[in-house]
């Protein structure tokens, strides 16, 4: 069992991870709709990020190339879905912080702090998914030969393992750039470009949410 919990694909990781959400957002808490289902959302992401992160942690290089050239990761539908509903996520903790302008005291505090929560467990989550779709692409182009070779070209020369792939997601998630890892296929350049606008306009709606916060606390 703790293999598995250890080894788990994509899919999996977000079976569990919804069967966590909705098993929390089901719970008879004393709160409206919106906060549980928040709730229920960060408690979803981050049973998400613990199997993730954890697999990050003990694959290397050659265990990382073949699992991504296995494509354990949901398809691309799949995975523009999973950013939609980040960006409903998004919008739920607009409408839960307007909701806490009329709250005070404690529930004011757990409504703001849920908030917050949430916008950070989202930023996670999508760089956390890219960084495996980036590493899909990158072993799966290495796997066709193709000519402009797997897309990305780390420094040191070393087979990159997981961790390489979220420090280049991560990279492009905080500064909407890449930075010492250089692109080097149209394909990878496509994505990346995907990666960094969203990733742009999801840190200035993070930038607007917090200038709302203060506004709210200072009023």
């Amino acid at each position: 069992m703790r293999k598995h919990i250890s080894e788990t694909t994509g899919p999996q990781r977000l079976v569990y991870g919804l069967l966590a959400g909705m098993a929390v957002a089901a719970l008879p808490l004393p709160t409206g709709w919106q906060f549980r289902g928040l709730f229920g959302w960060c408690v979803g992401i981050a049973v998400y990020l613990a199997l993730a992160w954890w697999l990050c942690v003990r694959f290397d290089a050659r265990r990382t190339r073949v699992r991504a050239q296995a494509q354990d990761e949901p398809s691309v539908v799949l995975f523009l879905v999973l950013l939609l509903a980040t960006m409903a996520c998004v919008a739920a903790i607009t409408v839960l912080m307007q909701q806490s302008r009329d709250l005070s005291g404690l529930q004011r505090v757990l409504h703001i702090g849920l908030s917050v929560v949430a916008l950070v467990a989202s930023w996670l989550f999508i760089h956390t998914i890219f960084a495996f779709r980036y590493a899909h692409r990158y072993y799966h182009e290495e796997k066709l030969n193709e000519p402009d070779g797997p897309g990305l070209q780390f420094p040191g020369g070393l087979d990159p393992d997981y961790f390489d792939f979220l420090y280049y997601a991560f990279v492009v998630g905080m500064t909407s750039q890449v930075s010492d890892v250089q692109v080097t296929s149209r394909e990878m350049r496509r994505l990346t470009l995907l990666h960094g606008v969203l990733s742009f306009g999801f840190n200035m709606l993070i930038l607007a949410l917090s200038i709302n916060v203060v506004a709210g606390v200072l009023q």
